[in-house]
């Protein structure tokens, strides 16, 4: 068996191969674009094991080196906890992948099955497009409050506001500001549309969302985005740990007599933590528990708090409901 370190970058890669006897071979450093030679050098090398640090552009190497040989995705933040070189370079990263793949001590990181990965990467992509959204009709909003405008709409961005927003007159250039803002939301709103007709089709695949979309304030695409955020309900062992996936749980610093609770650590999914936020200020108005409970934790910590604690108490009510969903569908 060889043990594969893997140091990659956007452009190239950096390889180091060690066999079973702790030989290493020297380092071999590829191009990203050279695809057929990536193939052929893992070809080559026969029976591996290979260890990639988990980074925004790993998936490609993954599914190509996947058919191959088993391939370990490392957890960067963990990786780092374990290893701390005072000289760090490509080979050296390379080599001491390798190395820690040997002895088993690679922290591995989820790796969502492909077709999960293809629902990530259309709700991001509409989760975006709602977040500059909302920002521009911000920004529409401060030029308003520039001029002293005040809308006579309780929602500017109705058919009708919108009219009376296009003739307004707004002084020291606002005009052409108010223009471009408009332009920028109608293109935004217009690829949410485009994006919306892609996901509907897709919702068949995942029925596990019905599991979700009887919550108040969860519909089909924010159910999508949860489930696709948490991938398999199965790789947590209980809801705390879907609260600590979505930086929904505070920081902790515990040595002696000291224990220190500081704000969320935002280490985890933000697009999880941003839609639990989200949804969980909508249900707060129908259901009674999670109302009280809400308004016991702003009273005792602030509104700001009392949010981020209703929505992990939100996270794990749905990572409850999706895993009792598997479970049922696999018993019938």
């Amino acid at each position: 068996m060889h043990y594969v370190g893997i140091d990659l970058h956007k452009r190239d890669l950096v390889v180091c191969v060690m066999d079973d006897d702790g030989a290493t071979s020297k380092p071999v450093r590829m191009s990203c674009r050279d695809v057929p030679l990536v193939r052929e050098f893992f070809e080559n090398v026969g029976p591996f094991r290979a260890v990639i640090e988990a980074s925004s552009s790993y998936r490609w190497l993954y599914d190509l080196l996947s058919p191959m040989g088993e391939v370990i995705l490392a957890h960067p933040l963990k990786l780092r906890a374990i290893v701390s070189a005072r000289a760090k370079t490509d080979k050296l990263d390379s080599a001491m992948l390798a190395k820690l793949l040997r002895v088993e001590l690679i922290p591995a990181a989820y790796v969502p099955p492909a077709h999960y990965q293809v629902l990530r990467d259309l709700t991001r992509a509409r989760a975006r497009l709602s977040c500059q959204a909302t920002a521009t009709k911000n920004e529409l909003h401060a030029q308003l409050r520039r001029a002293n405008v005040h809308p006579p709409f309780k929602n500017v961005f109705c058919k009708t506001g919108r009219a009376w927003l296009a003739k307004l007159d707004l002084p020291f250039g606002g005009d052409i500001v108010r223009d471009e803002l408009i332009r920028r939301l109608a293109h935004y709103e217009c690829e949410m549309e485009r994006l919306d007709g892609r996901l509907k089709p897709l919702a068949r695949s995942f029925p596990e969302i019905s599991a979700l979309v009887n919550l108040h304030g969860i519909a089909m695409y924010s159910a999508l985005l949860i489930v696709a955020e948490i991938g398999e309900p199965e790789r947590f062992s209980n809801p705390r740990q879907v609260g600590a996936y979505a930086s929904l749980t505070a920081r902790v610093r515990q040595s002696g007599m000291q224990d220190r609770h500081g704000h969320i650590s935002k280490q985890g999914s933000s697009w999880l933590r941003w839609i639990l936020v989200q949804a969980a200020m909508k249900l707060v108005r129908r259901d009674v528990k999670l109302r009280n409970f809400y308004t016991r934790i702003r009273k005792r910590s602030g509104a700001k708090v009392a949010r981020v604690a209703t929505a992990r108490k939100l996270a794990e009510i749905c990572w409850i409901r999706l895993k009792r969903w598997h479970k049922e569908g696999a018993a019938a």
